[in-house]
């Protein structure tokens, strides 16, 4: 099984709320779309291009825990919610692009509330989905 510092989706997800409620707030698709291709490179690149993974292991962790991560989860949750929440900004970008701006910000700030609530609470939607349909389905 692979498996993750229980710290880095929980930065990924505050970074994505930033960025997606500074877009709602200011009206500008450009901060939507950076949060958009950063989970694209996070999801699809992997970790040595993820950049939210980066900033997180070379400046956040060695200030927090110089001897390295102590708390690990199952990679697996986290990527599935992060494929909901790229899936749900492209909607959201083609959405704002097309002049559909009451749907693609719903989905905006959607996308925000729950990033926002995994990062400070541990809730993860996205996870809860992956552990109670696709786990099963598996099993």
């Amino acid at each position: 099984m692979n498996t993750v510092d229980i710290n880095i989706p929980r930065v990924n997800q505050a970074v994505t709320a930033l960025l997606c409620l500074l877009g709602f707030v200011t009206s500008r698709p450009a901060f939507v779309a950076v949060a958009f291709a950063i989970l694209v490179l996070s999801r699809f690149g992997g970790p040595k291009v993820a950049p939210v993974t980066q900033l997180y292991v070379r400046l956040i962790r060695p200030r927090l825990r110089p001897d390295g991560p102590t708390e690990f989860e199952d990679a697996r949750p986290p990527a599935f919610s992060q494929l909901l929440g790229t899936v749900f900004l492209g909607a959201a970008l083609v959405a704002l692009g097309i002049g559909a701006t009451i749907l693609g910000w719903s989905l905006t700030v959607l996308v925000a509330s729950l990033a926002a609530l995994a990062a400070t609470s541990r809730i993860c939607v996205g996870c809860i989905l992956y552990e109670r349909f696709l786990m099963r389905a598996a099993a």
